[in-house]
């Protein structure tokens, strides 16, 4: 399913790219893209609970992910 906010140019540039990586290169690009990710949540809970400690704000982020 191709992306909506990506023009059909940018998508086949991206998949060639994509393709010269391999799997070695493409399996790196996923590891940089959910510690991002991780990143990202745990700034957030932090601006939302600037007083939380690293544990807190790890609870807080796997109740968002999978509840109570």
């Amino acid at each position: 399913m191709p992306a909506r906010d990506t023009s059909a140019k940018a998508a086949a540039i991206q998949n060639e790219l994509h393709s010269k990586l391999g799997p070695e290169g493409r399996f790196r690009l996923a590891m940089q893209m959910s510690e991002l990710a991780r990143e990202f949540a745990q700034a957030g809970v932090r601006r939302r609970y600037p007083g939380y400690t690293d544990e807190q704000i790890y609870r807080e982020i796997v109740k968002s992910l999978y509840g109570r």
